[in-house]
């Protein structure tokens, strides 16, 4: 994430659980979406899969903008 710089994300890592947690599930979501990218074709339920998955991810990354925000915010 190109807004996201190492040593906050070290930070934040460290102390900030919600961030943790939210950096894990666009990790996986990720993995899986180059799983399901590499395979010649999808099924009906591999589709569906493949737009929630991409989905979440956005999500996750809008909370963890936010909780970047909040914590420059803050002065730290």
């Amino acid at each position: 994430m190109d807004f996201l710089q190492p040593d906050v994300q070290d930070k934040l890592m460290k102390e900030h659980f919600e961030f943790r947690k939210l950096m894990e599930e666009h990790r996986a979501a990720d993995e899986r979406l180059v799983y399901l990218r590499n395979k010649i074709r999808l099924s009906a339920k591999e589709t569906v899969e493949e737009v929630e998955l991409k989905k979440a991810k956005l999500r996750a990354k809008e909370r963890i903008y936010n909780i970047v925000e909040e914590f420059k915010g803050r002065g730290q």
